[in-house]
């Protein structure tokens, strides 16, 4: 299996544990952690995208899916 994530800093204002990063963020590294627990590579099986202006919709969606057909399908991919 590979995953592709993809979190924006604008999704949501909560920070559960109050350490300055919204919680969707929180979780998508703990996953991660996870992931490279169970022998995961990071770059190989999974990739993470960050977009500092990045919100829950779809206009932050299209600017985070050409990056994730040409990883998922080849960096030959045309788009």
């Amino acid at each position: 299996m590979k995953f592709y994530l993809q979190c924006g800093e604008l999704d949501e204002t909560a920070d559960r544990n109050h350490n300055g990063v919204i919680d969707s963020i929180d979780d998508t590294i703990d996953l991660m952690r996870e992931l490279l627990a169970k022998g995961y590579k990071e770059g190989k099986d999974f990739k993470y995208v960050q977009l500092p202006d990045g919100k829950h919709d779809v206009p932050t969606w299209a600017k985070a899916l050409p990056g994730f057909l040409k990883w998922g399908w080849g960096s030959n991919l045309k788009i």
